[in-house]
């Protein structure tokens, strides 16, 4: 069920420029939860963590460099987006 609340969270942040933006400033699994569930979407962390890893084996070994120690708070929503909006 929490993949299939995803999904619905990230078509209609496709839609809203605003919500867009929010999962953007986003630095962690927990603020996207609580921005989900705001947005009336169920996420669990696992999902959340699983989407997040997902896109970042899409990356390049010098993208992921890049992002040094901060892989999962400086760029999180940006990675999370990833090419979904």
């Amino acid at each position: 069920m929490s993949q299939a609340n995803l999904d619905l969270f990230l078509a209609e942040a496709r839609k809203s420029q605003a919500l867009s933006d929010q999962v953007r400033a986003s630095r962690s699994h927990a603020e996207l939860i609580k921005l989900a569930a705001n947005s009336g979407h169920d996420l669990s962390k696992a999902t959340v963590v699983r989407h997040h890893l997902h896109r970042l084996a899409g990356r390049s070994d010098a993208e992921l460099e890049s992002l040094g120690e901060h892989v999962f708070n400086d760029d999180f929503g940006d990675v999370f987006l990833g090419k979904f909006i």
